[in-house]
């Protein structure tokens, strides 16, 4: 369990960078295409007198615009989930910063400067200076939180990478037996804080344009671990003290109906943790196994190259674009196990390495002025270099059971697809395609999946107000037969399904309906079903429904009084077969989800002499889960749901022409409820030392006064 492992688990997604062409074509500052030799880069101004051409009444404006602000506001910290509205967990007073400056001088340079509830957890500041259009330097920060629960208790102490228990500590074959359970258990807060900050600069010449970027994010903070030894766990606050650079390059050169550059990044992962070490809270259940350890995330590094090109005539486009990623580790390996002798490992680290290609071609042209077809290729290869070894596997830091090799989990995706756009008339079209997504896997249950489906959307535009849509989406997925996976000591049930393997049927139906006037009412509606049936699954998920609607609207009584309101409702039904003999299926189990999102809003401003604007905001959500299982007579599990309100009012007074106030309200009260551990104590499960009662149920109020000058 010590052992680190480079990508233990088939590819979802490695890449932190995607680029669109699309994007990039329309942020790139092309110059204006003109015929060979009539630019006006051509034109002969060598005879021009410019000293005439002066302009005796322009001027470049030279002045200074913006705010700045300092608030002070309390804050309801009690339950730091709050936190994850408000921005801070501080209880009490909390002052933050705001400001929004423009500065110019004559020669057209100019500086911006930024900054949103810089002070609290998740504020924000941003500096930028540079000649528009020319080039530009830009200097950022940004917090990012996460607040869980600061409820969780618990009897360790960190210490480093090692976490230990009270010194008057006395063991116990069960949590019951543990005497300083009560008094030594301490409240700890779970929650993430992320440090982001940022390094940019860009140059646009003539006809190219180069990016350079730097980003370095710290992370800390605490979160859930589980620790176990044989039968025995317990729940740990695992540190977290991690930070991540980033270097990004991109340069691209731009002509008539042409684009193409090429970009390039560099990445860095630091832990300052190479371990997880705990004290046994527990008597050993035989030998010395007072200690446990586990690994964490390893140090490791990437880079990756991109090329990119998109050319464009007469009403027809082609993008192309190919890279190259590798992501390395090469940190040594850690003991197999801290408790007794240690199996011999195969090497000293695991010299891991993961190369990926890809490729993407898309053209998209109008062939006549109905008629408009798009198609693309996309191509993915995930090549696992790393060393295939036979690892010892010592099962819960205690006892060694044999050797595994690490699995390879390669991965070849292609995607093809071509579509139809086609215009009866300036009120109808029919957009129509085709898909088909094939992928090859190494150390999986299949070998090959492959999907198809087509797809359409008719829109009806019967008045200049009015649209509708209807949109259907059909998709069958099967692949190559089953087989046992060898490179794992727990194999599955050989009935068992993977969801994201399975056969599968997909359909799924929307119709959509806007009304988009010249009057002041404007508003949307739609009604959505999918149906997934797996249908060759006799363990695992047989079959999932889903359904819902949506409605909004936003009314402008007059220039200064608007209203709007939305509701949006979801279903989820799911069916689940099981097998509690490692056979055919003797459980089921359905669970049913449903959701409800509700909100107002209004905003009032010009108010006493249009000095005084009002805004109020009003939210509600409410997610329930119940399921029951079936095994000769029906179980249903306990209460799961969420439920909130939440209310955002504001109040901005100018009582002066450079000095204006702002008060900021927000009420929130939430609830929640989980069955596996809703009042819960520490010791109620003999063999599991656990956090105690992690639901939430609080009224929490933010309240928040900002003092703003205008340059």
């Amino acid at each position: 369990m010590n052992k680190r492992i480079l990508n233990p688990a088939p590819y979802t997604g490695l890449l932190p960078i995607k680029l669109s062409l699309v994007a990039m074509a329309i942020g790139s500052l092309l110059s204006p295409a003109y015929a060979d030799g009539y630019g006006l880069s051509q034109a002969n101004r060598a005879a021009v007198k410019l000293d005439k051409w002066q302009c005796k009444r322009c001027s470049v404006s030279t002045d200074t615009r913006g705010s700045i602000g300092a608030g002070i506001a309390y804050n309801d910290g009690t339950d730091n989930r709050f936190g994850n509205t408000s921005g801070t967990n501080e209880d009490g007073a909390v002052g933050h910063l705001e400001a929004d400056i423009l500065l110019k001088n004559k020669s057209g340079y100019q500086t911006r400067i930024e900054a949103d509830k810089l002070g609290y957890d998740s504020g924000s500041a941003q500096v930028s200076t540079g000649a528009p259009g020319q080039y530009k330097v830009v200097l950022g920060y940004r917090g990012i939180a996460n607040y869980d629960t600061s409820s969780a208790l618990t009897p360790y102490l960190v210490d480093g990478d090692k976490m230990n228990l009270p010194d008057n500590w006395q063991t116990g074959a069960t949590t019951g037996q543990m005497t300083e359970l009560s008094g030594s258990a301490a409240p700890v807060a779970l929650k993430t804080q992320r440090d982001r900050f940022t390094l940019g600069a860009g140059y646009t010449g003539s006809f190219y344009k180069a990016e350079l970027d730097y980003r370095h994010e710290d992370r800390k903070g605490k979160r859930t671990f589980s620790g176990n030894l044989l039968t025995n766990s317990v729940m740990l606050a695992q540190p977290i003290d991690d930070s991540t650079d980033n270097l990004g390059a991109k340069i691209y050169f731009n002509g008539a109906n042409w684009l193409a550059g090429v970009d390039a990044m560099l990445s860095h992962y630091n832990n300052d943790h190479d371990a997880i070490n705990w004290q046994s809270a527990f008597t050993p259940t035989f030998g010395a196994a007072y200690r446990g350890q586990s690994a964490t995330a390893a140090d490791n590094r990437a880079y990756r190259i991109a090329a990119n090109a998109q050319l464009g005539s007469n009403g027809h486009q082609v993008l192309m674009h190919t890279g190259f990623s590798r992501f390395s580790q090469d940190e040594t390996f850690l003991p197999a196990t801290i408790n007794g002798p240690s199996p011999t490992l195969p090497q000293s680290s695991l010299d891991g390495q993961v190369d990926m290609i890809e490729m993407t071609l898309k053209y998209s042209g109008r062939i006549t002025r109905e008629l408009s077809i798009r198609a693309s290729y996309d191509y993915k290869d995930r090549d696992n270099k790393t060393r295939v070894l036979n690892m010892p596997q010592v099962i819960t830091d205690s006892y060694y059971a044999g050797t595994a090799i690490n699995p390879e989990y390669d991965h070849t995706r292609q995607k093809a697809s071509f579509a139809a756009k086609y215009r009866f008339s300036r009120n109808i079209y029919l957009d129509t395609g085709y898909r088909y997504d094939h992928n090859r896997y190494s150390d999986l249950d299949r070998e090959t999946l492959q999907e198809s489906g087509v797809y359409g959307r008719l829109n009806y535009r019967p008045s200049q107000a009015w649209s509708f849509g209807l949109k259907a989406d059909i998709k069958d997925r099967s692949g190559s037969e089953y087989g046992v996976v060898t490179s794992t000591s727990s194999t599955s049930n050989p009935l068992m399904r993977k969801s994201y393997l399975a056969d599968r049927e997909h359909q799924e139906y929307r119709l959509q309906a806007d009304y988009n006037g010249s009057g002041a009412l404007s508003a949307s509606a739609n009604l959505h079903t999918s149906h997934d049936d797996y249908t060759d699954t006799n363990i695992g998920l047989t079959d999932v429904k889903t359904s819902g609607y949506y409605i909004s609207a936003q009314y402008l009584i007059d220039d200064d009084l608007s209203l709007n309101a939305f509701f949006n409702q979801d279903w989820r039904d799911s069916e689940q077969a099981g097998s509690s003999n490692f056979g055919s299926a003797n459980w089921y189990a359905n669970l049913d989800e449903r959701s409800t999102l509700v909100g107002a809003g209004m905003q009032y401003q010009n108010l006493i002499d249009s000095k005084l604007s009002l805004g109020l905001d009003y939210n509600y959500s409410d997610g329930q889960s119940d399921t029951e299982i079936t095994q000769g007579f029906t179980s249903p599990y306990g209460d799961y749901f969420s439920t909130k309100h939440n209310i955002n009012a504001f109040a901005d007074y100018r009582f002066s022409e450079k000095m204006a106030i702002r008060i900021d309200w927000i009420f929130e009260q939430y609830e929640d409820a989980d069955w596996s551990n809703q009042g819960i104590t520490l010791d109620a499960i003999p063999n599991v030392l656990t956090f105690g009662s992690l639901s939430h149920d609080y009224s929490a109020h933010y309240l928040g006064l900002t003092l703003s000058y205008h340059l």
